[in-house]
């Protein structure tokens, strides 16, 4: 996008003095880079198309005008950036750019996703300025901030506004809030949008055979799942285990297993803990929410108690399942005809499945877990610099062309990559696909983004596997885990973590809010 600004602005101004139509206008955006849906939006603006495009593309001229300032002062003519192994390919298209017009080096250093926040608290005590913006999840935030490696960002937002809750093209709500703030504060810019959806073999759906099968088993019209129990329902009539088709790829190893039980816990009205910090999941909803995966287990594939992202990936994409619950990712591995062999073109995706309340409403519940973002070291050569990247690779127009590139981690996040998507955006979602993630994120509740929230997560994940693999009962597994949760908010302290829960939960969708209670607490 930067490389093509003086042909952007020169087209923007002879649509702003009548030059072009509207129709040469949005082609001639379009082959600059820019979405159609955006260059469309920007020519019926009633601002006028120069200041609409001065607007959506603020955030990225903003960065870039501080990055040139910083850039000019900064002795150390390098960023080097901390970076989960595998993300890197939607951040190399750019680093030749900040070489040559800014004079910055560009240095990535990958470590294992499960290392990055190890080494950001590492860097607490260290304090070696090694790194100077830094990738973690939004569960680091809070540690983080409280040991004092990252920069409190508020500030920069202020003075630079990257617009990350502008309604029209900001990160969507409530991951606006979730995946960026702590306390009410912004501690990161998020740049991936990791939500868990749905998918669906639709080869099979429109099979006419097994729709009137399935129909006449059922009595209801076989398509994807709207409710968990539509979602055993189908897992149970597509299960196939002799001709090693199974009815669904859900994860039931260590580390995964937890997001299964969290999405089915908050769609049955129960978050995490209440308002005074007391777990919530050893309830008769946390037990039922056990009880249906321990239901579904006999309709999974056999590797769900060893599979990864990749090799879950790569099972669903060889055509071993039915149902997968994936992140975009898993979407765009599917799709592509190399790593989807029998899925591309055959994939229906959907929100995840609601559960049925006691007053007889649908509750939706998605998981906008993992997500990363870029933080800024307290301890870096070039903060305001750092922050700049920052705000330059998420702005709307960067983030837009920046996240269809290959071999890297970044999914949509911002309104307009779902709403008014580039054509590349297209070429790798789809906009059905686009469409879903929008309606599923609006939806979504966060990970432990509290102090200690990995700690408060390994509890859980430990106890829900014991359960998985029969090792323990489900009520002693949840009984077992409160146990864990009770005593890791002693150590840390209730008033700490309870403040961070207390603004998590502000920020609620109002559905979600409502039927867990959280809207009367304080």
């Amino acid at each position: 996008m930067r490389k093509n600004r003086n042909q952007i602005l020169d087209t923007v101004a002879k649509m702003d003095s009548g030059a072009m139509t509207r129709r040469s206008f949005i082609r001639k955006m379009g082959s600059l880079g820019v979405a159609a849906g955006v260059a469309n939006a920007v020519a019926l603006s009633p601002l006028g198309v120069r200041k609409a495009w001065a607007a959506i593309s603020g955030p990225e001229e903003r960065a870039w005008a501080l990055a040139v300032e910083m850039a000019a002062k900064a002795e150390k003519k390098t960023l080097t950036l901390l970076i989960p192994t595998g993300s890197i390919g939607n951040m190399t298209p750019y680093a030749d750019l900040w070489k040559t017009e800014l004079g910055i080096e560009l240095v990535f250093i990958e470590e294992p996703d499960e290392v990055v926040h190890t080494k950001g608290m590492q860097e607490a005590v260290a304090k070696t300025g090694n790194y100077d913006v830094m990738m973690p999840t939004a569960m680091s935030y809070p540690d983080w901030i409280d040991s004092g490696v990252i920069y409190d960002l508020t500030d920069w937002v202020e003075a630079h506004d990257p617009e990350i809750f502008n309604p029209d093209w900001g990160v969507v709500f409530p991951a606006s809030h979730h995946a960026q703030l702590y306390n009410g504060r912004v501690a990161g810019l998020l740049n991936d949008g990791d939500q868990i959806t749905l998918l669906c073999r639709k080869d099979h759906i429109e099979n006419a055979g097994k729709a009137k099968a399935f129909a006449d088993t059922f009595g209801y019209a076989l398509g994807t799942p709207a409710t968990w129990q539509e979602y055993r329902d189908i897992a149970s009539f597509m299960h196939d285990p002799a001709n090693g088709f199974y009815g669904s790829l859900e994860y039931r190893s260590r580390y995964y297993v937890k997001w299964m039980f969290m999405q089915r816990l908050i769609s049955k009205g129960r978050l995490y803990f209440d308002q005074d910090m007391n777990p919530t999941f050893n309830s008769p909803e946390g037990l039922a929410a056990l009880e249906d995966m321990l239901e579904m287990n006999q309709y999974l594939h056999p590797d769900a108690f060893s599979f990864t992202w990749s090799s879950n990936y790569n099972a669903f994409g060889r055509g071993e399942g039915f149902m997968n619950i994936a992140w975009p990712s898993g979407f765009k591995y599917a799709k592509a005809p190399s790593t989807g062999p029998a899925t591309s073109g055959n994939i229906a995706a959907t929100v995840m499945p609601a559960d049925r309340l006691a007053d007889g409403t649908l509750l939706h519940a998605g998981m906008f877990c993992w997500g990363y973002g870029y933080a800024v070291s307290k301890y870096s050569a070039n903060p305001e610099l750092a922050y700049a990247y920052a705000q330059w690779m998420t702005s709307p127009t960067i983030s837009m062309d920046a996240i269809p590139y290959l071999g890297g981690y970044s999914d949509p996040y911002r309104v307009t990559h779902m709403k008014a998507p580039s054509q590349r955006m297209l070429d790798t979602y789809t906009q059905p696909y686009l469409d879903t993630l929008y309606d599923n994120i609006v939806n979504t509740v966060p990970d432990f983004c509290v102090p200690g929230g990995f700690e408060y997560q390994d509890a859980l994940d430990k106890e829900i596997h014991a359960c998985m693999t029969g090792e323990k009962d489900p009520q002693a597994a949840l009984d077992d885990a409160s146990r864990a949760f009770e005593r890791i908010t002693r150590r840390i302290g209730k008033d700490k973590v309870q403040q961070s829960w207390l603004a998590l939960t502000r920020n609620l969708a109002e559905p979600i809010k409502k039927a867990s209670g959280a809207d009367t607490w304080l």
